[in-house]
């Protein structure tokens, strides 16, 4: 399945994908367990969000001789955040990186640390290195 076909997660599949995640290949009862220690929220919820995760393609049953379900996901989380920022880019900020740059250059607090990694990425870029 191609990943940039997936219909968007919502904020709650999001919240329970990141867990997912987090936990690796994993039972319903363990993300149930992780995510509660973050929110709470009804098991039958949950279940029935990672249901809706599988429908969409973001995980995948792994064949186990457990009793109930465990997953993995099929898509990694650097692919939806990829996906996910360009889609912000393209719609807040009309398609331009220098304005979605430049609105995180004067809202948000940036480290002095942070400023020499960017700087140092950017030199990077500029030479052709690689991309992270």
């Amino acid at each position: 399945m191609r990943h940039d076909i997936l219909d968007d997660l919502s904020k709650l599949e999001l919240d329970v994908m990141d867990t997912v995640w987090s936990l690796g290949e994993c039972s319903t009862a363990d993300v149930i367990g992780a995510y509660q220690s973050k929110r709470t929220l009804a098991d039958t919820t949950i279940k029935t969000v990672l249901s809706n995760i599988r429908k969409k393609g973001y995980i995948e049953l792994v064949p186990t001789t457990e009793r109930g379900y465990r997953f993995r996901a099929t898509v990694s989380r650097d692919s939806v955040a990829g996906r996910s920022l360009r889609q912000v880019v393209s719609k807040l900020f009309g398609g331009s990186p220098r304005q979605a740059i430049l609105h995180l250059l004067n809202e948000e607090r940036i480290s002095k640390d942070d400023m020499r990694e960017i700087q140092r990425m950017l030199d990077e870029h500029k030479q052709g290195g690689r991309k992270r």
